[in-house]
């Protein structure tokens, strides 16, 4: 498969279709992409392109595997996500996809915030724990929602009947067994997801542990050792990381020179980004832009 490039952020329909090598434009070509889409993973109207690279997305995304396995992230980590299994990645968040198996069964949808803009949804408590699984019974009747909502997509007029139906599936997830065991999260869970919230949108800008401390209303100490507990790696570690994440990102786009985007994400010294790039990934920025291979 052809590697591909210039997909930072899917947030146009023309972007989320430029990750297909592949597709069917009656299904890719509907006005209300952006808003909501819906498709099967074993469906014949699309093929994605893999490995899909590392991208930010604007919508949130869900990714629900009924049959065989993909491999995806959110933000810094790696999930296998198998039978019964789904992924929940919230708006803003840096997602790939590595691995998909060919006997992959299962649903694709995301949505804006502005679809459901009458319904308060706040997907950031996935942002630790962003899979869960379900019992067959509760997995037959998120089924169920998923198939009607894709029939109902085929016509744009069934917009307000859908929005009903994601809501229903939204509320059903958080009513399945798996997470309503993880209701009660610990104060230490809770402070890292806030502040991984933050560095989704602050990292190109605040690099210091003091200031993302200091958001959360605690001390860097705290900080740190809330992050050490959930995570088993510092808070400065995580910036660190994200860090990383965001020049390779940047590093798709052919038209930003190394130095551009060193200066984007709040270096202004090339050189020193260089070392610090160097000393997170045993390569240099040129090294790795020459490994992900920009060209067709």
């Amino acid at each position: 498969m052809k590697k591909i490039k210039n997909i930072p952020t899917l947030k146009e329909g023309d972007d989320f279709k430029i990750i297909m090598s592949y597709q069917d434009s009656k299904e890719y070509d509907k006005k209300n992409i952006n808003d909501f889409y819906i498709h099967g993973l074993s469906d014949d109207t699309y093929e994605l392109r893999m490995p899909l690279p590392p991208h930010r997305q604007t919508n949130h995304s869900i990714i629900l595997v009924i049959n065989g396995s993909i491999i995806a992230s959110s933000g810094f980590d790696n999930y296998s996500v198998e039978q019964n299994a789904m992924i929940v990645i919230p708006a803003g968040q840096v997602t790939s996809l590595s691995f998909m198996s060919e006997n992959i069964e299962g649903f694709y949808l995301h949505f804006s915030d502005d679809y459901l803009s009458q319904i308060k949804v706040d997907l950031s408590k996935w942002l630790i724990r962003p899979v869960i699984k379900f019992g067959n019974a509760e997995l037959r009747h998120l089924t169920t929602l998923l198939k009607r909502m894709q029939k109902l997509n085929e016509n744009i007029a069934n917009a307000d009947i859908i929005k009903l139906y994601l809501a229903t599936f939204l509320a059903e997830m958080e009513q399945s067994t798996d997470f309503r065991l993880r209701i009660n999260i610990p104060a230490h869970e809770r402070i890292t997801m806030e502040f991984k919230k933050l560095l989704s949108y602050n990292i190109t800008t605040h690099r210091s542990v003091s200031f993302y401390a200091s958001e959360l209303n605690v001390t860097p100490n705290h900080l740190n050792k809330s992050v050490k507990t959930t995570l088993d790696k510092s808070a400065s570690a995580l910036i660190d990381e994200m860090l990383i994440l965001e020049a390779k990102i940047l590093m798709q786009k052919n038209d930003m020179s190394i130095g551009e985007i060193a200066f984007e994400i709040g270096f202004e010294d090339v050189s020193y980004f260089g070392r610090f790039f160097k000393k997170h990934t045993d390569v240099t920025p040129s090294e790795y832009r020459k490994s992900i291979d920009l060209s067709e």
